[in-house]
């Protein structure tokens, strides 16, 4: 009978909805250290919420990290940049695959199974620190350096945003680190024929830090001076730029999602998130109004989701979810400062054959390798999918 109710709540989850669904968040907290004294008071960590259960728990503890500045998904792999480490996690074990020293690494892409990274940094004074080559590249598999474009062919200035798009590596250039002397470009690099262009925001495009790919453009967030901020759109069919300041921005902007048709994005101190159609970024109009300050945001590209962390800096971070319509639908307890939120997206056919392993999320459950819920002792339970691709685990399914 156990058996199968498990099978029918699996088949219902196919029947409605056969694609993708948010299989896990993952969290990664940056912690609080003393600067002054450079000790490490609550430690950087990676934690994991499941949607399903509802449940958030700390799986890692990464040690010998100050900041974390991007994570993306590949290959059964989370790759985070983390304070000059390229740090690879297994993301159904949690376990820390590999790792590499990459200073100032800023942001990451995957592509042909390399991973790139742009890079940016300061010295130990806090001046902008010269490096050789603004955009690298590492073997997936080990992490082992593969190649990079020196200052000489490629960016001659530090690097934030980077995408792939028809093929072509596209990189944001800002030199953030040299205060006041900020830049707005985007390179353009071809793998294919080694060729390297730029595009020029205009001097009111300056600070690129966001940048977005989707529907053959490439949408940037400037920060310019960190007292106001623009909206950039490059076509690179045709090199067209477009730039339009913000009406009324006071600040640089910290947090910043796109869903595929519209821009939502926070100025820093602001109690509002504005949105912005991707066909109209000179006008924007707010989304949420008497919201906390998001420190950083992500939306799940099943539901639609909002996922923004609030945190102090120093003894709480916590992460809201939101529907489309912008209303509080959940909401969990994390590290201290979770700068970063990573959607893990999944498709059902993934699901494999079911091996009793205990998930460290839900000790009086049994879960299989890619999260299945399996039936333990005493209830008979399972995972369904629902029409949204909503993952539900079921405790007692009759």
């Amino acid at each position: 009978m156990k058996g199968v109710a498990l099978c029918l709540a699996l088949v219902c989850g196919f029947g409605m909805k056969a694609q993708e669904y948010l299989h896990q968040v993952f969290v990664l907290n940056e912690g609080w250290s003393d600067w002054q004294t450079g000790e490490v008071l609550i430690p950087p960590t990676l934690g994991v919420y499941d949607p399903g259960l509802q449940v958030y728990s700390v799986v890692q503890e990464i040690e010998g990290v100050g900041f974390i500045s991007d994570a993306i998904i590949s290959d059964g792999a989370l790759f985070v940049a983390a304070d000059n480490q390229l740090l690879k996690f297994d993301i159904d074990t949690f376990e820390l695959l590999a790792s590499t020293e990459v200073i100032g690494v800023r942001q990451l892409a995957v592509q042909n199974g390399m991973i790139y990274v742009t890079r940016g940094e300061v010295d130990d004074f806090g001046m902008n620190l010269p490096l050789n080559s603004y955009l690298q590249w590492f073997e997936i598999e080990n992490l082992m350096w593969m190649g990079e474009l020196t200052t000489e062919d490629g960016p001659s200035y530090a690097t934030e945003g980077i995408s792939w798009l028809n093929g072509n590596l596209f990189i944001g250039i800002n030199n953030a680190f040299d205060w006041g002397n900020e830049v707005g470009l985007i390179g353009e690099w071809n793998p294919t024929t080694n060729t390297y262009i730029e595009f020029d925001l205009g001097e009111n495009g300056k600070n690129p830090y966001h940048m977005f790919a989707t529907n053959e453009q490439l949408v940037t967030v400037n920060n310019r001076d960190y007292g106001s901020i623009s909206l950039s759109s490059l076509d690179p069919s045709n090199g067209q730029v477009q730039t339009y300041p913000v009406n009324d921005a006071a600040s640089g902007c910290l947090a910043a999602a796109m869903d595929g048709t519209t821009l939502k994005f926070q100025l820093s101190g602001e109690d509002a998130v504005r949105v912005a159609s991707l066909s109209d970024l000179e006008n924007s109009s707010s989304w949420l109004t008497n919201a906390p300050e998001y420190y950083g945001v992500a939306i799940d590209p099943v539901s639609g989701h909002w996922y923004g962390s609030v945190t102090d800096y120093t003894t709480f971070g916590l992460v809201e979810i939101r529907n489309e319509e912008g209303e509080v639908v959940g909401s969990f307890d994390c590290g201290v400062s979770p700068g970063v939120i990573c959607m893990d997206v999944r498709n059902v056919s993934e699901i494999t054959t079911i091996q009793e392993l205990m998930s460290p999320m839900a000790p009086n459950a049994y879960f299989n390798v890619s999260g299945q819920s399996v039936l333990n002792e005493i209830n008979a339970c399972g995972m369904i999918i629902d029409a949204s691709g909503n993952k539900i685990i079921r405790l007692g399914l009759e």
